[in-house]
């Protein structure tokens, strides 16, 4: 990142926080009668992590500080009725790229029409904001399962207590990937029904995903998730199921979430993860922070030059197929999400990797704002 990139990241968050504590979008009127408004937002997450990471090999740990996202955008509304938005990542270290980019006709609520670059709905925790995630990092099966930002063409809206969304997909990068008519498509449908439980939150939802293009970045062919979410004065349950199968492979897995307000600013959260695979090596470790471990390296297979026989076989220490985990955490809310301290501790293991039992112990503390 350029010190020019820096300075307007550094000034955008200034002027965001100090403008408002609450960090409400700041909106900046264009003269341009194309343009309704423009708002610019963005947000950075300062995250500090800790691993203590054990197998049948060895033991070893793992510390770093790090910006675990920095991200910049700007939404309009051209014409009164049709979204603009770009969105990139600006993480230190790491080559620039979007994580949206798209345009979407909203003249009428039941029926939305988004095409570009965003992420398909599918499974709820991996599409609640990384700014409104009440866990340091998001479940290993959502982010074993759901595909990153693709570009496509998707429809979506509410009527009562329905909504829905439903949307075709290129699984590559920027296009097809093999310019051909495999897509991936999804469709998603939730309940509101929180007029029939009174002063109270219920929300029920299912999602599906077909894949044809094998070139994408969806490894599976198909894919369902199932969640609810409840909610009462200071208590919140969040639950989630999700499976998805290439060939007679199957990987699954589900989470339990509960939360509750100790003080007006201060919620006590905690989550049980069960994950597991027919592939023996269909889950991987956390890339936060196991598979940051030294000890973690996949060993290449040794060939004799001589003769040509293995002389010892790949070993891979970060796959395996049935993985456990139990978090614990506190977050401490300045602003609601828009400003909020998280810490957590999370005891994980994964099963039947190359070197026996991965066991994982990771604590994290984390800052993020939203402006």
């Amino acid at each position: 990142m350029n010190r020019m990139t820096v300075s307007l990241l550094a000034g955008v968050m200034v002027a965001g926080m100090v403008g408002n504590a609450a960090a409400q979008e700041q909106t900046i009127r264009l003269s341009n009668k194309a343009v309704k408004d423009v708002q610019l937002r963005g947000r950075v997450q300062a995250q500090i992590g800790y691993a203590d990471i054990k197998n049948d090999e060895g033991s070893s740990d793992y510390s770093t500080m790090e910006l675990r996202r920095v991200r910049m955008g700007m939404r309009g509304t051209l014409f009164d009725s049709v979204r603009a938005q770009l969105e990139a990542n600006l993480v230190p270290g790491s080559s620039l790229s979007m994580r949206s980019a798209f345009l979407e006709w909203r003249e009428h609520k039941p029926a939305y029409i988004k095409l570009g670059l965003d992420k398909p709905r599918f499974g709820s925790e991996e599409n609640t904001s990384s700014a409104e995630i009440l866990t340091v990092e998001r479940t290993l099966i959502g982010n074993t399962l759901v595909p990153g930002a693709m570009n496509g063409l998707s429809l979506s809206g509410s009527q009562g207590i329905v909504s829905y969304s439903a949307g075709l997909y290129t699984g590559g990068a920027n296009r097809n990937a093999d310019g051909n008519d495999d897509y991936m498509f999804n469709a998603s449908a939730q309940l509101t029904l929180d007029d029939m439980v009174g002063n109270a939150k219920l929300r029920i939802r299912a999602d599906y995903i077909n894949n044809d293009d094998e070139g994408g970045n969806f490894k599976y062919d198909d894919g369902m998730a199932a969640s609810l979410h409840f909610a009462m004065n200071g208590f919140d349950l969040r639950g989630e199921y999700m499976t998805a199968s290439r060939d007679s492979d199957n990987t699954s897995g589900f989470y339990v979430m509960p939360s509750y307000y100790l003080t007006e600013n201060i919620q006590a959260v905690a989550r049980v993860e069960v994950s597991e695979s027919d592939n023996a090596k269909g889950l991987s470790a956390p890339s936060r922070y196991a598979r940051r471990v030294d000890s973690m390296a996949v060993q290449e297979a040794v060939i004799d030059e001589l003769t040509g026989a293995t002389l010892s076989a790949e070993v891979n220490p970060q796959r395996g197929d049935d993985y456990k985990a139990a978090y614990l955490g506190l977050n401490y809310y300045f602003s609601g999400h828009a400003h909020k301290l998280m810490t957590g501790i999370e005891v994980a293991e994964l099963d039947n990797t190359d070197a026996g039992k991965l066991e994982m112990t990771t604590a994290y503390a984390a800052w993020r704002m939203l402006f």
